[in-house]
Order: C-alpha cells, then structure tokens, then sequence
C-alpha cells in the first residue's frame, strides 16, 4: 500500500525534543516501511523522516509561547492547511489510503482515509467534531471514545515506540521525575508538592508554550530555588532516557481526560512506575499494584508511592515492551486499512457518489451511523 501520512506543521518528524505526535508517527512510518509498505509524509519541510517528504511548509512552526500571538499563529495554520489540501489533491491518484494525524479530511471524504485522534475531545473542539461526524476515527485509547460515542470510530489502537532505545535500570536514584507539559491540565506543581511532602529530591522536564502562560509563574517558578527541585527544561531524547529510567517513581498527576500518555510508557520501558491521577487512558496503561498506582489525587499518593518503590521493574519493563510497541501499533493500522479499502467502493467514484456510498461503506465497517444520526437528532430536542 501507498498511504499518505499528514502532520500537523508544528513540529518536525521526527522531534527533536518534546513532541509525543510526531515521534509516534516516525514509528509509524519505520513499521509501515519493515512492513513491505510505503509511507510518504506530508509534514514540515524540516522533518527527517525516512521516507518521501513533501513539506507543507518549509519548516516547523511550532506553537507561541504567548497567548497574544495565537491568533496570527492560527492564521499561519490556515495558509498551511491550504497548501497542504493542494498537496493531497495531487497525491490522491498515486496512493491507496490517506492516514491523518489531526488535518481535516473533510474535502477527502470521497477517498480512503482514516483520523487518528491523539488529543482530548473536549467542550471546545466538540463542534469541531460534530460537524465532521462522517468521517472515520481511530482513537490511542478506549476512553477517548467515551467523550464524544456518536462519532464513526473504527478502532483503537494503541501508541507504541521502539523498546530498544529504552534502557532497563533496576537499582534507580534516589528521585522522582516528571515529564510533560507545564500546564494545568498536567499539573506539574502538584507532583513538586509530593515530592517535598515526601523529602525526595524531584526532576522535571518538558515543554513551555502558551498553555503555561501565567501558570509557569503562579505554581511553578516558586518552587525552583528549593533545593529538592530540579527543573530540566525542555530535553532531548538521550536525556529523557536518562531521567526516565534512573527515576524511582514516575509522577502523572494529569488534570484531564488524558488521551494516552506517552511519558508512562516511556518510563515502563525503562522499568520505573509511575504514580497516576485515575482518569482518561490511565487504566489502559498501567496495571494498578504492579506497574504502577493509580489514585484519586496526590494526597491519597503520599501514602501509596512506597508501593511503586518496591515494584518488579523488569515486570514493568517486559510487560510494556511486550504490549506496547511500535510494531503492534502498525499491524493495527495495517488492519484497519484493510478493512477500509475492502469496505470502499471503486476508486472511479465522483464525490456525489461517494456520499451516497457512505451509509453503505460505514454499515459494512460496522459502525451503523443512521443510529447515530437519530441520536443527534433526538438529543437536540426539548423535551416536553
């Protein structure tokens, strides 16, 4: 198969730093490629992925770090995405199957494709969603689908990396890391709190952009002269191995209905725990007891973490390298390509046609949408 792969342009592919995404869809495209398949990127221009690169814009733009420059950056976003659907159009007569990882595919509903969701469905993107309701979705969790049910989902499939690049140590430092954005919907100040709650020295990493705007200041910055505190900035992955897999206790103390949760699998592979708030994919990653601890909040965390502290960590280890890899990942979405393209009528198809097709092509994916459709409907209207 030929499948075009589309990025989101903020970041490069693969990442040089911070970039959960664009680091799963370099997996992606290193499985489709051992796979026998071929993968061509649509993505940032200064991207080094190993395979054909056709860049939506010259380099990556990243994301603001004020909030007072979104809306010229949602501008930059826009022009982008309209090169970009210039690009897709050129490129839909030469390939089987379009795999987006956050661009609309609205204008290509007439041709293979699926959306894999890797952010939160929340009260603000849920017209977003609605709107584009058609389409076929691929979740990284079970939860992510519990959000928004009337959405035509195809599948879950799993996030996974390269376990081989991840090192096991057994006999960790005396620390606790926390790796993820400076946010409120991370909460990285209430794994600091713990820490020195605990009188255990803490390392924390990861990205700073306009999320933290004023949060970086009120809850974090405080905290930085105390002597338990080490903050790291934003790493690399030499790094981020290094902080991950020396740390006794990896610290999730996540705000929201967190989609996936790539830090935890990062410090699995690595043998350490990781102590989480119970909420979004949490459940789906770790094994409460033995790979990790899942509570209500970090104050019932101060009296479980020993717990983490004395776990199995080449349980850990096998268990996540075994379950969640990059390899895994790729047979899902090989699968689900499959049961697409045989479900899809001739590629010959005008767009009218296609449309008249969809309840027909979605029925045979087994996503019965006019059910669905009744269900919108019905939710909208007063009750008497």
């Amino acid at each position: 198969m030929r499948i075009a792969v589309v990025a989101g342009p903020y970041i490069p592919v693969p990442p040089l730093a911070y970039g959960g995404t664009e680091a799963i869809i370099h997996h992606q495209i290193n499985g489709l490629k051992e796979a026998g398949h071929t993968p061509i990127l649509l993505g940032p221009g200064d991207s080094t992925a190993e395979c054909e690169v056709i860049p939506t814009c010259e380099q990556s733009i990243y994301f603001p770090l004020s909030r007072k420059n979104l809306k010229q950056h949602q501008k930059l976003v826009e022009g982008i995405n309209r090169q970009t659907k210039k690009q897709l159009s050129r490129l839909v007569s030469s390939i089987d199957i379009i795999h987006s990882h956050g661009f609309d595919l609205s204008s290509f509903s007439d041709f293979p494709g699926i959306t894999t969701i890797h952010g939160p469905i929340d009260l603000n993107g849920l017209g977003y969603y609605l709107k584009r309701r058609k389409l076929l979705y691929v979740t990284v969790s079970k939860n992510q689908q519990e959000a928004l049910p009337l959405l035509n989902y195809i599948g879950t499939v799993y996030n996974g990396e390269d376990p081989r690049k991840f090192t096991l140590v057994q006999q960790p430092d005396d620390y606790v890391s926390f790796l993820g954005r400076f946010d409120r919907e991370k909460n990285p100040h209430l794994a600091i709190q713990l820490a020195i709650s605990l009188g255990i020295k803490i390392k924390l990493a990861g990205k700073i952009d306009y999320q933290a705007e004023g949060y970086f200041d009120e809850a974090i910055r405080p905290y930085l002269k105390h002597p338990l505190v080490e903050f790291l900035g934003e790493i690399g992955f030499k790094e981020k191995i290094e902080l991950l897999s020396h740390a006794r206790c990896n610290l999730h103390p996540t705000g929201f209905r967190e989609p996936f949760g790539l830090d935890v699998l990062e410090a699995a592979y690595c043998g350490t725990p990781t102590l989480a708030i119970d909420r979004g994919s949490m459940p789906e990653l770790i094994e409460d007891g033995r790979t990790g601890i899942l509570v209500e909040d970090f104050v019932e965390g101060y009296h479980q973490i020993e717990q983490c502290f004395a776990m199995d960590r080449k349980y850990i280890s096998t268990r996540a390298k075994t379950l969640f890899n990059y390899t895994n990942m790729t047979a899902g979405y090989i699968e689900i390509y499959n049961r697409i393209l045989r479900a899809y009528p001739e590629r010959t198809m005008t767009r009218h046609t296609a449309w008249r097709r969809l309840p027909q092509i979605q029925t045979q994916l087994g996503l019965t949408p006019p059910i669905r459709q009744e269900a919108l409907s019905s939710a909208k209207k007063p009750v008497a």
